[in-house]
């Protein structure tokens, strides 16, 4: 049974809805960075607190992502969403309170596992709202559509420390925005029950749950992720920090550097997904971006010119284009139900969020040792070889079934 298209007006506000409580919330996660000059000596954080401090965001999720997307996929995506955005809110509002480390990162904690309730009802929505043609466009423009949001709060967040006198009035500034995007999402927001879409998710064989073992890809896809996600989660905690304190970049470069790389990663991730020509190329994709992201990465540690920051944060962001390429193959994965797409999304994000816990826990550690921050971020460039390798381990495994989906789409 073929699915009809949904009304392209209708579905716009309601995936834009989406898109933009997912960005407050990962905008909030994400520029912890900026912040943490001005955090770490109000709190009197030690490098080793700082870097748990960036990681816990992630460290929160990893035992409860799957079991949260499996409870989460059984109920109405819409309530799902609009509850979690809620939570997000009012933890985001607890982090700009928060008198001490333990509190703050508390409040970082409970906010994640709110966020990542979300994820699950995000699969069960894409499907819901895109036909088989439209589910790769529709994961691209909501990541794209995020980069955007992200890159903006990372442009305006060292004017918002003046203009709003500080780090926690920021953070009651995003508790805001987020409510906001939380009620817009209830107001806009919906369900679209189709004959195919029921049809599939009546035909869920046993426990979704089992789809981590019955398709081996999402370990590969997984583990090439961590990689990647590791690093970029790394530079963004402490990036900032070596740029300003042992560059001498002025925060708002480095902040428009930031912004730069969220604003250049939008249309690169929408495009990669969106062009019929590279959708049959996925793995080489990933392969190619897990270079020159490396590339990029490192050579930020090695100039404090204002010019090249911009100019490298513009090309570090066309490549991390793999992130929608991975996202969309699970949704390609043979055979897959709505349920196991919502499980094997949560796995995924499980293992990349374990990566993106290790980067600035690794970064950390090796500060706390050697007081060597550009060497510690340094050894994080090199985990992005990951991707070369998942790539080449998925080439016999996927690459004929993904150009035959590219062709039937």
């Amino acid at each position: 049974m073929i699915q009809n298209a949904p009304p392209t007006g209708r579905r716009l506000l309601v995936i834009g809805s989406l898109t933009s409580g997912h960005a407050i919330s990962f905008s909030t996660i994400i520029t912890i960075g900026l912040l943490l000059p001005y955090i770490a000596p109000d709190l009197d954080l030690s490098p080793l607190e700082q870097g748990v401090l960036g990681a816990s965001a992630t460290l929160a999720v990893l035992f409860l992502n799957i079991p949260t997307a499996w409870i989460a996929s059984r109920y109405r995506p819409w309530r799902v969403a609009s509850l979690g955005l809620i939570i997000v809110s009012g933890f985001t509002l607890l982090q700009g309170w928060a008198p001490g480390f333990v509190l703050l990162l508390l409040g970082r904690f409970g906010m994640s596992i709110a966020f990542a309730q979300t994820e699950a009802a995000t699969a069960l929505v894409v499907q819901q709202w895109s036909t088989r043609r439209q589910v790769a466009p529709t994961n691209g423009m909501m990541i794209s559509g995020g980069d955007i949001v992200i890159g903006i709060a990372f442009l305006m967040t060292p004017f918002l420390l003046g203009w709003l006198d500080g780090w926690r009035n920021v953070m009651y500034m995003w508790a805001g925005l987020s409510f906001l995007t939380a009620a817009a999402w209830m107001v806009l927001g919906g369900e679209r029950q189709t004959p195919e879409y029921v049809e599939r998710f009546r035909s869920q064989q046993g426990n979704p749950l089992a789809s981590i073992l019955k398709y081996k890809e999402l370990w590969i896809l997984g583990v090439g992720m961590a990689g990647g996600m590791a690093m970029e989660s790394a530079y963004s905690i402490f990036w900032p920090t070596f740029a300003q304190q042992e560059m001498s970049v002025d925060p708002k470069i480095v902040g428009l550097g930031m912004a730069l790389y969220m604003f250049a990663a939008a249309p690169a991730e929408l495009l990669v997904v969106s062009l019929r020509f590279l959708q049959n190329k996925q793995l080489t994709v990933m392969a190619v971006t897990g270079v020159v992201t490396m590339g990029t990465h490192m050579a930020l540690l090695f100039t404090g010119s204002e010019v090249l920051i911009v100019l490298i944060n513009v090309f570090r962001g066309f490549s991390i284009c793999y992130f929608p390429v991975i996202i969309t193959m699970v949704y390609q994965l043979p055979s897959i139900k709505p349920r196991e797409v919502a499980i094997g999304l949560a796995f995924i994000y499980t293992v990349m969020n374990t990566g993106s816990a290790v980067g600035p826990l690794i970064v950390g550690g090796i500060v706390q040792v050697t007081g060597d921050l550009q060497m510690a971020l340094f050894v994080t460039t090199l985990l992005p070889l990951s991707l070369v390798g998942s790539a080449l381990l998925l080439k016999p495994r996927l690459g004929r079934h993904l150009s035959e989906e590219s062709v039937v789409a």
